[in-house]
């Protein structure tokens, strides 16, 4: 029987009343509470049922009280033999059709809690034995109040034998988006999907890329399924505020309103199901304590991160690029040192290339996997004799068949984590890449994880397959600390944790198409990841997998249009990086960065992402700080709006910028949603420099907010809005300029600040890691005043704060006042700036002002 979400939380408030009233005994029913500040369960006895509050008494998450035979009920266990994806099977079983159940044969025969039998207090623990609709079946739990705003649950079928699964279901409000579950290409809110977790290879455009793509990776390495995904983590996030971990290792699954739109449910392959419910009351508070509780990406970085990457062809396109005038911070080059150990023989070129790249004002990248071959000697044979390897099951070591491309195929074995002797022998392959002078690498795989390996721990791959790209990641994390220098490690994989060990993630290998695993999906990938606690990242610019299959669909490679069109997304993410090259099949001619006809584009975005450093190392801080993600979802900055939250391929880019890129092919125009408040239309206010790649303001373009629009989005041009209020730092334009006769870095111009501030109302900032702005209209500093309708006085400030004295040149329109007006007059800190050094024009209603302050006021007086 289908209850709309207001009856079933009135059934529950029915429930709990029960509390309140006498019993046959004229008792009080019993019930348990668990305080954890902003967040609170309340636990009643009969019938049993969870609830969990705010601190201001207001209900978060409510259990499902349901006792039917489905998964979407309250807390239950599913009766049955081990299913393939609960460690006790040697492999997952082989999906066809791309469609199957999730999860697979559990839409039936739950048993669920009925009553607390016995409970009692241990600390701060709520400890209960819970009877179920199976008279011979019970439940043991504790709940723990772990933080402020963190209560974890551990549920344990008190016999295990013949438990398949255990699950809960909770009540659903109507338009709650749920997003998070780590890197995702079908959707990024993920209601009416039923998700399941487990790290694999993927996705693939159709049918025939998996039929190809199954043909050379390891078993354990594909799933035909939408939401496949390199990087799993089985945490969903609300829009109403409250988030929900799984802290199970092994497979699980979240339906989400699939099974009826009254309910969600998670349910994890094992006799014992443990989560984490975190409190807000707001969806970027929920992320802040759960990233808080797992860990952030780590904060070691350096300017050049948040650069330009290239992968080149030959060390000459970064000559080439310092030439034009094109800013590029990093050469992606990409000798294997493992599996194979490519550098073998090869020592001393690869310090000479490295050094060279230095000299070219660059860091330089190589890259690792986690594997090696066989044939890598001596490393394979000292491999074998120190225990560092995954096993199979007779103990020796596990070898299997991985291919890099259709013709390039190796036998390789894993290196095992959970050994000392693993962990050492990784290290010192790092080591030698370190000494070679390598400022980073792609840490490449981790998904291969055969599923009847067994590693030293004891653990059998079923149950470590997901576990194991955690430890390599953070393996490598921990074996690289002492380096001396921020290193650039950017991985594809993960699980629950992973973050924490890699400072950069990167998409994966997207198909080259506009749509799903393309283009499209690209978007997904970042929003989705970023509601799940990994804020840098970006995308293979372009794409990898063109397979132009004529069996299915629309050809797969990579046309100028769609070149173009990334490169503008590319340039809006937080790392932007090339793919040069990827699997072609057949090979054609991909468009290239330093090409005539994508030459032009690829140095505007360019320079537009490398002169938004100051606003982009401040939104980096704040993720450090608070978990808050640089390119941000609509549920983390508008929860309470429903169209912004139900917008899946737009974004924020930082506090203040925000971006729909284009991923129709031919379109020129593009429809987007514009959030509360007002708008300036980028591309139609800020015009570009060719000459000098600068950005200078013009007269603005405003919208307002809480509507749809549509604007033109010419090839060159994507989607770009200001919010009024705010101001963008941005570096001097000159920072890698080809014409002087050394390279200018970010370093150079530490002293130099070019802003661009559009005001209107109380707004606050950052830029860098240590400056500060605030922009008040009204009594604090830009004020406007009007003493009557014919003689007024008004005034404009902007107060900036850095510990490093720096020239300021700023441009501000006054047009986003609400009230606008000319200027006449500007002071910087009380006396007059010299006439030389700013202008109004008034019919722009533009003020170009240059000054030098370490922490000062400007002041416009109007006419």
């Amino acid at each position: 029987m289908r209850f709309s979400s207001f009856v079933l939380i009135g059934l529950v408030f029915s429930v709990a009343m029960s509390a309140c009233t006498s019993g046959s005994s004229g008792d009080p029913e019993p019930e348990w509470t668990i305080d954890a500040g902003a967040l609170k369960l309340r636990v009643t006895e009969s019938p049993w049922n969870m609830a969990f509050f705010d601190a201001e008494g207001n209900p978060v998450l409510i259990e499902l009280p349901d006792m039917g035979d489905g998964p979407s009920g309250s807390l239950g266990m599913h009766l049955g033999p081990p299913p393939p994806g609960s460690g006790q099977n040697p492999r997952l079983p082989l999906l066809e059709d791309g469609e199957p159940a999730t999860p697979p044969s559990r839409d039936s025969g739950w048993v669920h809690a009925t009553a607390v039998e016995s409970s009692r207090y241990e600390g701060e623990s709520f400890v209960a034995t819970i009877a179920t609709s199976d008279p011979a079946r019970k439940l043991e739990l504790v709940a723990t109040a772990e933080a402020d705003g963190v209560i974890q649950i551990n549920v344990q079928a008190a016999n295990v034998d013949g438990v398949q699964a255990l699950g809960i279901g909770f009540v659903a409000e109507p338009e709650e988006r749920y997003v998070g579950f780590g890197e995702r290409s079908n959707v990024v809110n993920q209601a009416s999907w039923a998700i399941e977790h487990y790290t694999t290879d993927g996705p693939y455009y159709n049918g025939a890329e998996y039929g190809i793509m199954r043909t050379i990776l390891p078993p354990a390495g594909t799933r035909w399924r939408d939401d496949t995904t390199y990087f799993p983590i089985p945490w969903l996030l609300s829009s109403r505020g409250y988030g929900v971990l799984i802290d199970n290792d092994q497979m699980s699954y979240h339906r989400l309103g699939s099974d009826s739109p009254d309910a969600w449910s998670m349910e994890v392959e094992a006799s014992q199901l443990q989560f984490r419910v975190f409190g807000g009351p707001t969806p970027i508070e929920a992320l802040g304590r759960y990233t808080e509780e797992l860990g952030r990406q780590p904060d070691n970085y350096a300017p050049w991160f948040f650069g330009t990457w290239l992968q080149t062809d030959n060390d000459d396109r970064i000559v080439e690029a310092r030439a034009d005038d094109v800013p590029t911070s990093l050469n992606a080059t990409y000798t294997h040192y493992l599996p194979c150990g490519s550098q073998q023989g090869n020592e001393e070129a690869q310090r000479v290339r490295t050094a060279a790249n230095h000299d070219m004002g660059v860091a330089i990248h190589t890259y690792f996997n986690p594997m090696v071959c066989v044939t890598y000697e001596p490393v394979f044979s000292d491999a074998i004799e120190q225990g560092a390897l995954m096993k199979d099951g007779d103990g020796e070591p596990y070898i299997y068949d991985y291919c890099s491309s259709l013709s390039n195929c190796f036998e390789v074995s894993q290196f095992d984590f959970t050994t000392d002797s693993g962990q050492s022998m990784y290290k010192g392959l790092l080591d030698e890449a370190i000494e070679h002078g390598y400022d980073g690498w792609m840490e490449d795989f981790g998904e291969y994880t055969a599923l009847d390996a067994v590693a030293a721990s004891g653990v059998t791959g079923t149950e470590y397959h997901n576990a194991y790209v955690r430890d390599y990641h953070c393996g490598a994390y921990e074996a690289t600390r002492g380096a001396g220098k921020p290193l650039a490690r950017f991985v594809r994989s993960g699980w629950t944790g992973s973050p924490a060990c890699s400072p950069i993630v990167w998409g994966g290998d997207p198909t080259t198409a506009w749509d799903y695993d393309g283009l499209e999906s690209s978007i997904y990938r970042a929003l989705s990841i970023g509601t799940s606690g990994v804020g840098i990242w970006g995308s293979d610019i372009g794409g990898f997998h063109a397979m132009r299959l004529p069996t299915e669909g629309p050809p797969r490679f990579l046309t100028d249009e769609m070149f173009d069109r990334w490169i503008a997304f590319g340039g809006l993410s937080v790392v932007m990086r090339s793919e040069r090259s990827g699997v072609q099949v057949p090979t054609y001619d991909r468009p290239q960065p330093w090409d005539e006809d994508h030459q032009p584009i690829w140095r505007m975005y360019s320079k537009l992402h490398t002169q938004l450093y100051p606003y982009l190392q401040a939104a980096a801080e704040d993720y450090y700080a608070t978990g808050r993600p640089v390119m941000q979802h609509h549920v983390l900055t508008h929860p309470g709006d429903a169209e912004a939250t139900g917008r899946d391929d737009q974004y924020m880019f930082g506090p203040h910028i925000l971006v729909a890129p284009v991923y129709i092919e031919s379109a020129t125009d593009r429809e987007l949603y514009l959030p509360e408040g007002t708008w300036v239309e980028w591309w139609r206010t800020v015009a570009y420099g060719e000459e000098g790649g600068t950005f200078s303001l013009g007269a603005a373009v405003l919208h307002d907010g809480m509507q749809s629009v549509s604007v033109g989005a010419p090839l060159t041009e994507i989607p770009m809005f200001v919010e009024a209020g705010g101001v963008i730092p941005m570096l001097s334009p000159d920072v890698f300029n080809g014409d002087d006769p050394e390279i200018i870095h970010a370093s150079d111009r530490d002293h130099l600040l070019h802003v661009l501030a559009f005001p209107r109302g109380e707004t606050a900032g950052k830029f860098y890691d240590d400056g500060t702005w605030t922009s008040v209209e009204g009594d604090g500093t830009w004020t406007l005043t009007l003493e009557n309708s014919t003689e007024r006085t008004i005034h404009l400030e902007l107060t900036l704060e850095n510990s490093t004295e720096r020239t300021i040149h700023l441009e501000a329109t006054t047009r986003t006042l609400t009230q606008p007006f000319d200027v006449c007059g500007v002071n910087l800190d009380g006396t007059p700036l010299p006439e030389q050094d700013w202008s109004y024009d008034a019919a722009t209603g533009v003020l170009d002002a240059t000054y030098k302050t370490t922490s000062g006021t400007l002041t416009l007086t109007g006419c």
